[in-house]
């Protein structure tokens, strides 16, 4: 599928928390002790309906997250390290930040660090519809967000970062659905196996993608509508 469908629907996957902030008649609502913002949500659903498509180097999702992804990894490697290190300055926004490695065991940093950095690795080794478009992918991209609910560490702009890693989430996992419907498929249990999973035959560009990306449309809304009136 194409890179609109894809944030298309990324995008209406993280609507849903929009929907239902509104059904509660609030900004953000509470999940696993983090506030949640469903504009957030709904911005990185869309990001990461894109973002697996970052195994093309000639992609949207190529040319652009590759960089915005080295940019951001490479700094969270780089801010685990000083928080690692860093002893308390009297500075509440670096103290805070410091107590991430306080609160969780400092060990915790050197792994959070080397994460990153073989994300960026294996990124940029992947193959088209190989690592990034399988469960073994989703689980390193979901990684972080299991890890912030798990501990329920907290620092400054933590509920932000869930925000951003809630919608991420969805949208890579919708990328990986959509995918599903494509001609070619996705291997899902990759490198288990390379069988390629497909349920329809829907060719990229075409005119039964456009019919698809409507029928998701109508799809979302009617899920929109069940959210607001509470079904």
């Amino acid at each position: 599928m194409n890179g609109t469908t894809h944030m298309a629907v990324g995008g209406m996957v993280g609507g849903v928390t929009i929907a239902a902030a509104v059904a509660a008649r609030t900004l953000s609502f509470d999940f696993f002790g983090y506030e949640i913002y469903p504009l957030v949500v709904t911005a990185a659903g869309a990001i990461g309906g894109l973002a697996p498509d970052v195994d093309i180097a000639h992609s949207r999702a190529g040319r652009f997250l590759r960089k915005f992804l080295r940019i951001s990894l490479i700094s969270s490697a780089i801010f685990m390290m000083v928080m690692f290190f860093l002893p308390h300055t009297g500075i509440a926004f670096l103290d805070g930040a410091a107590e991430v490695g306080a609160t969780l065991d400092r060990g915790f940093a050197p792994i959070l660090a080397a994460f990153s950095i073989l994300t960026i690795a294996i990124i940029e080794k992947s193959k088209h519809r190989g690592f990034t478009h399988s469960i073994p992918g989703l689980g390193l991209v979901s990684f972080p967000l299991l890890f912030m609910l798990v501990t329920g560490v907290m620092f400054v702009g933590a509920n932000i970062a869930v925000s951003a890693q809630l919608g991420f989430v969805a949208g890579w996992f919708s990328h990986m659905v959509i995918d599903t419907f494509n001609t070619r498929g996705i291997r899902w249990l990759w490198p288990i196996t390379k069988k390629r999973f497909r349920l329809m035959k829907i060719t990229t560009g075409s005119a039964n993608e456009d019919r698809f990306l409507v029928f998701c449309v109508v799809v979302f809304v009617c899920v929109y509508g069940m959210v607001l009136v509470g079904v």
